[in-house]
């Protein structure tokens, strides 16, 4: 059972909704992987890459790498890109990404709930 948790949250980490998935939940984790992957996305696109950068925002990326091959493809793909500027846009693509990151910790929780015990005499 201890691996079923660890297994779950491995793969809920490396792609938004793959843990619920995983658990037999596919239409909420093709649900929850379009919507974090469009959010995260979203405020990349608005940004211009610019958000994603741990050099530049270490204390953001900490969040925004709780997306895991999500925001490591957006950091690889935005490498070098310029910093955006000091805007209200550039603040919301920043809080989208932000936003994603928070998402995909819940669902992390959620899915390592739901993989919990399924009968009554099964032992966590």
């Amino acid at each position: 059972m201890k691996r079923r948790y660890a297994v779950t949250v491995l793969l809920a980490w490396l792609v938004p909704g793959m843990g619920h998935w995983y658990i037999g939940q596919r239409v909420k984790g093709a649900a929850f992987f379009f919507l974090v992957t469009v959010t995260f996305a979203t405020g990349v696109l608005i940004t211009q890459g610019g958000c994603v950068d741990l050099g530049r925002h270490p204390y953001a990326f900490i969040l925004q790498a709780s997306n895991g091959l999500v925001a490591l493809a957006a950091l690889v793909f935005t490498w070098g890109s310029h910093e955006f500027p000091a805007s209200t846009l550039g603040d919301l693509g920043m809080l989208y990404t932000l936003v994603a990151g928070a998402l995909n910790v819940l669902l992390i929780g959620d899915a390592l709930y739901r993989a919990g015990p399924t009968e009554e005499g099964e032992a966590a």
